[in-house]
């Protein structure tokens, strides 16, 4: 409570002439010097970021350029892959991006999964062998439709599957839709290697799983 207040409230002008009971105005330039003052010095307080929080979040955002693949589950999880470790046909592997920097596995949502397969790459079509690494490429696992990860594999047709209303991707033409009630293409991944380490080239191409409703 201010001094101005305290002396209104406390009725020091009781029986004194209305003058000299009148409080000096407030000089506003000072007043708005004091507060810039005040801000600056709890800014750093009041929003200093929270590394515990900084990092939850980190871990939900999306793949982005310079990231790591690294294995989702089985014996090797949280292992990096290596292109070595993605064999001609077989099916595809499921990773989650890394951040070899800051440390950060982008395992704070089950939207992250990234599907990792290799393919003939004369089968490809000039946009997907441009985002290819020596055959290799990826793809989020998320289907367009309802958000169901995509799990299943057609080995004789290499097509993607998702589970859940059966929707057909083709990895081999930008995982664009074959059959089935979604109506997106998966986004894809473009990647590199270094040190032998699948590596993200960039973002991904697009929104993962299904779009926003109205």
């Amino acid at each position: 409570m201010s001094q101005t207040e305290i002396g209104l409230i406390g009725g020091d002008c009781v029986g004194k002439r209305k003058r000299s009971c009148q409080q000096p105005r407030p000089d506003r330039r000072r007043r708005a010097l004091l507060g810039g003052l005040t801000g600056w010095i709890l800014s750093p307080i009041l929003f200093r970021s929270d590394p515990a929080r900084a990092a939850v979040n980190a871990s939900k955002m999306r793949a982005q350029a310079g990231d790591q693949l690294v294995f989702k589950t089985g014996a090797r999880k949280g292992e990096v892959i290596t292109i070595a470790d993605v064999a001609f046909g077989a099916r595809p592997l499921v990773a989650y991006p890394y951040d070899p920097i800051e440390g950060v596995l982008r395992n704070g949502s089950r939207l992250n999964q990234i599907l990792v397969l290799r393919l003939a790459e004369d089968s490809y079509t000039n946009k997907v062998r441009a985002r290819a690494v020596d055959g290799v490429i990826a793809y989020s696992a998320i289907c367009t439709h309802e958000n169901c990860p995509v799990t299943a594999w057609h080995s004789d047709d290499q097509l993607f599957i998702c589970p859940c209303h059966e929707t057909h991707y083709d990895p081999k033409n930008g995982a664009r839709v074959v059959s089935g009630p979604a109506k997106r293409a998966l986004p894809a991944l473009p990647l590199t290697v270094k040190d032998g380490v699948l590596t993200a080239a960039g973002g991904l191409t697009g929104r993962v799983g299904r779009r926003k409703r109205n």
